[in-house]
Formats: structure tokens, C-alpha cells, sequence
């Protein structure tokens, strides 16, 4: 089993949904479509998953600042 950083998950979240949206077109390939658009959503939110395990703790006396994705 390969592991993922946040980084790639993000990538194979954007992957997948201009995937998705260009198999839009094609009449044919809705339900494909479909099932790449959810493969976003799960990409998306596995990478949500990972940023939080990457975040790096503070040490006392700096700052502590998360990546904008993490809190969407």
C-alpha cells in the first residue's frame, strides 16, 4: 500500500474532476462521469485527512499556522 501526501491527493483531487468535467460532454459517459466526480469528493477529503496528520505541532513560542485547505 503506497501512501499519499496531502500534496498528491490534492493533485488526484484535480485530476479527477477536470476528468469528470470534460466526460460531461460525451452523452455516453455520464455514470463514468459520475464516478469521477465522486472520486474527487473522496481525493478531496482524504487529503483533508492526511493535512491534519501532517500538520506540524508549534513549539512554544512560534506561531501555528494551518494549510487553507485543512479548514475547509
Amino acid at each position: 500500500m503506497s501512501f499519499l501526501s496531502s500534496h498528491e491527493a490534492l493533485q488526484l483531487t484535480a485530476t479527477f474532476a477536470v476528468t469528470a468535467e470534460r466526460m460531461r460532454a460525451d452523452v455516453e459517459a455520464q455514470t463514468l462521469a459520475s464516478l469521477y466526480e465522486r472520486a474527487s469528493r473522496v481525493a478531496f477529503l482524504k487529503a483533508h485527512l492526511i493535512a491534519r496528520e501532517e500538520e506540524v505541532r508549534p513549539i512554544f513560542g512560534q506561531s501555528f499556522r494551518r494549510a487553507a485547505y485543512a479548514a475547509a
